[in-house]
């Protein structure tokens, strides 16, 4: 079938079907109606699927890697309408990826699994204002202290330097490691990614 064919078939099994949607992208993704999906490109063929998906007026979405194998253009579009879908509907999308900056970009709530287990699990910007890197210098190499300290998650050392991740009371770490008379400190926001790698290869 053609793109215009296999959504007017999909079409008819969905009653609450959004053709506002349809239509907006139909012209982001620059899709052409009259193509046989067969001649599609990848790309092509995986925004179609999302078109397919996101116009049913579901309440609920599960993506599996939605992204994979897509160059960064088509990934920024598709990543700016399942935003936008989210913020603009009732939908909510669970989404599943191993790009933690795409994760970062677009969702709400997170969810970073280890060998099975939850590892950390909330809301994204409640997550960011919880957690801080703490980067330390010492003038030998870093005191056993340090590892003491409350409020660390964890703790990475080499030669005389130190990375902290401190979590919550990040003003009470901060004046303890202080207080260990580093040579500089330094306090930096984490990224998703930083918190996944420290709680997954953290020692």
């Amino acid at each position: 079938m053609t793109v215009g064919q296999t959504i007017r078939f999909t079409r008819a099994f969905f009653p609450a079907w959004r053709r506002d949607l349809e239509e907006k992208y139909l012209e982001l993704f620059r899709l052409p109606r009259e193509k046989k999906v067969p001649k599609l490109s990848k790309g092509m063929r995986t925004q179609l699927m999302l078109l397919l998906a996101m116009t049913r007026g579901a309440e609920l979405l599960l993506m599996d890697e939605p992204t994979s194998g897509l160059d960064p253009a088509v990934t920024e579009d598709i990543l700016r309408a399942l935003a936008d879908l989210a913020a603009s509907s009732e939908t909510t999308i669970f989404f599943s990826s191993h790009q933690l900056a795409e994760v970062e970009q677009i969702c709400d709530r997170v969810c970073l699994i280890d060998e099975g287990q939850a590892v950390i699990d909330g809301e994204l910007d409640d997550l960011k204002a919880q957690y801080r890197r703490i980067l330390l210098v010492f003038d030998g190499e870093p005191p056993r202290a340090l590892a003491c300290l409350p409020g660390i998650d964890h703790l990475r050392q080499r030669g005389r330097s130190a990375s902290l991740l401190a979590h919550m009371d990040v003003d009470s770490v901060v004046e303890g490691a202080r207080e260990l008379k580093p040579v500089s400190l330094e306090v930096r926001p984490v990224t998703l990614k930083e918190l996944f790698l420290d709680h997954v290869k953290g020692e």
